[in-house]
């Protein structure tokens, strides 16, 4: 197969303040040149696959910073519940959906929210007992952070009145009879999930390479994944066989962070295809949930003040053992006080670990800040990863149980004015995977179809949504060398669009359509 060779374009290197070149040649893997037409033409086109732009636009391939990728591929095939703002039509959808499975069979899926269906009250097993009662049923809320059980659901996982909550876990009671409620929160999910069959290798490896399509159709050429080791598995499966089309930044999860340590992993350790990020811990929990760690209560409450997943004092000695072993962290953190408590662990680890030992910590989502934590994002070298449609998507339910304190939610123009970095992803299974629909919520702080914006000060302009999909993504991981700008000597990933997204109106955004995704050099995907 030639190498390949772009003329007569707008490419957008993203090396420098909107640098533009008109045409790039990659070989082996990697750009070799770039520059004006005829500079770039001396390498000989015979030499090389030829695409004339006629004038498109090129920039460099996206990185998603935070999917859950295997479960966004599981999710293609389980019932599906966002959306659906009526409780008796999710009982209907559900109930439609089990009667195609055989007793014991599992009915899995999810994506309801409690904060358009009602009081969480109504989340009971007997509920679900009346529509799948020959199943065995969870169902995750759509922040992922609850799970809907029935009887049968509860039988399998051994869970009664007796049960203790888990660390980090509660599971909702009948008041007066201590019975399990059907509804479980944080760590407790777990106790069911440990149940759940897994799909096939097999199917799981096909619904994974059908994700993988529907992300190159985006122009997601990386993404940094947050799962197990089945997830790793596949992922490793795919890269020996030449299947996988998107680079792998994975984050292991907490639990196997002493096998890492003893295996003597660090961040970085990998290749170009797949490589070990760090670990992923848990601060607290969600804003959707009402379980995200805060300093005052929410609205409303004078005793809710979300869920500590984990003390200070535990979040504190992870982070250290990790940093001393080499290895960053992701912190789940939502809350202000989640946060802050994060942002605590993270200072002390730096303070107590070797200079040359500093990793590139990061933050998982941050949305509600304390004014006085702003700082300490850029003081530390903190990294803020973020998901920009989280911020339009969710702040009904944010005005409703931070009040006041959403003038610092979702805050990504006040941190990057501190020189705080900034990476964006979706958050998939959770928002929608399409990072133009981020990259229009990040600069319009809008819903689609929407003509005011959430606080629209928090905006952030295209250049600065752009650069948090692929450059600043690309330092996250250690890989600014590598990837993440057109330059010569990176890897030759990038997008050919349908329109010029940083000349058109901000509405115009989520209409843009990739024409061609290329991973270094090779295309793999095109209209």
């Amino acid at each position: 197969m030639r190498d390949l060779m772009l003329l007569n374009g707008k490419i957008y290197t993203m090396e420098a303040q909107l640098s533009k070149v008109e045409a790039v040649a990659i070989r082996d893997c990697k750009i070799v040149a770039l520059g004006k037409n005829s500079e770039v033409e001396n390498l000989g086109t015979s030499k090389f696959r030829v695409i004339n732009l006629e004038g498109k636009t090129v920039i460099p391939g996206l990185i998603d910073c935070h999917t859950h990728f295997l479960s966004f591929a599981h999710s293609l095939k389980r019932i599906k519940l966002e959306g659906i703002s009526s409780f008796n039509v999710v009982l209907s959808v559900i109930k439609s959906f089990a009667s195609r499975l055989k007793p014991g069979e599992w009915l899995v899926g999810g994506g309801w929210d409690k904060n358009i269906l009602g009081d969480e009250s109504i989340f009971t097993k007997e509920a679900l007992d009346e529509v799948c009662p020959h199943v065995p049923t969870a169902l995750q809320s759509k922040d992922h952070h609850l799970l809907w059980v029935n009887s049968k659901a509860l039988e399998v996982a051994g869970i009664d009145k007796s049960t203790d909550d888990p660390p980090g876990g509660k599971i909702k009671r009948d008041r007066i009879s201590g019975e399990p409620f059907g509804l479980l929160k944080e760590n407790a999910c777990g106790l069911v999930w440990d149940k759940i069959p897994s799909p096939s290798t097999s199917t799981s490896e096909g619904l994974l390479k059908k994700a993988l399509k529907i992300a190159n159709s985006y122009g997601i050429t990386g993404i940094h994944d947050h799962e197990d080791s089945e997830a790793f598995g596949l992922f490793e499966k795919l890269a020996e066989n030449e299947d996988l089309s998107l680079r792998v930044c994975f984050w292991i999860p907490d639990q196997n962070l002493e096998s890492a340590i003893t295996l003597g992993l660090r961040s970085g350790f990998g290749n170009q295809h797949l490589r070990f990020g760090g670990v992923k811990l848990f601060s607290d929990g969600t804003l959707g949930s009402q379980t995200a760690l805060m300093f005052e209560p929410y609205e409303g409450s004078e005793e809710n003040f979300g869920i500590e997943v984990s003390s200070q004092e535990e979040l504190t000695h992870l982070v250290t053992r990790a940093s001393r072993a080499g290895i960053s962290t992701a912190i789940h953190s939502i809350g202000d006080k989640g946060v802050h408590q994060a942002l605590n662990a993270i200072e002390e680890a730096l303070r107590s670990s070797e200079k040359e030992n500093r990793m590139r910590h990061r933050i998982e989502h941050a949305q509600l800040l304390h004014p006085e934590d702003i700082e300490r994002f850029r003081k530390l070298g903190v990294i803020a990863s973020v998901q920009p449609f989280h911020a339009p998507s969710d702040k009904d339910v944010a005005e409703k149980y931070w009040g006041k304190r959403c003038r610092l939610s979702y805050a990504y123009n006040t941190l990057l004015k501190t020189g705080a970095i900034l990476v964006f992803g979706s958050d998939v299974p959770i928002e929608t995977l399409d990072p133009w629909k981020g990259i229009f919520s990040a600069v319009t702080r809008r819903r689609i179809g929407e003509k005011e914006g959430w606080h629209p000060e928090e905006a952030v302009n295209v250049t600065a949504a752009v650069s948090a999909y692929t450059k600043w993504a690309s330092y996250a991981s250690c890989e600014e060398n590598l990837k993440g700008s057109i330059e010569v000597g990176k890897l030759g990933d990038m997008i050919i669009l349908s329109q010029d997204i940083f000349q058109i109106d901000p509405e115009e955004i989520p209409k843009t359509k990739v024409e061609c995704t290329i991973l270094g050099g090779k295309i793999i995907f095109e209209t």
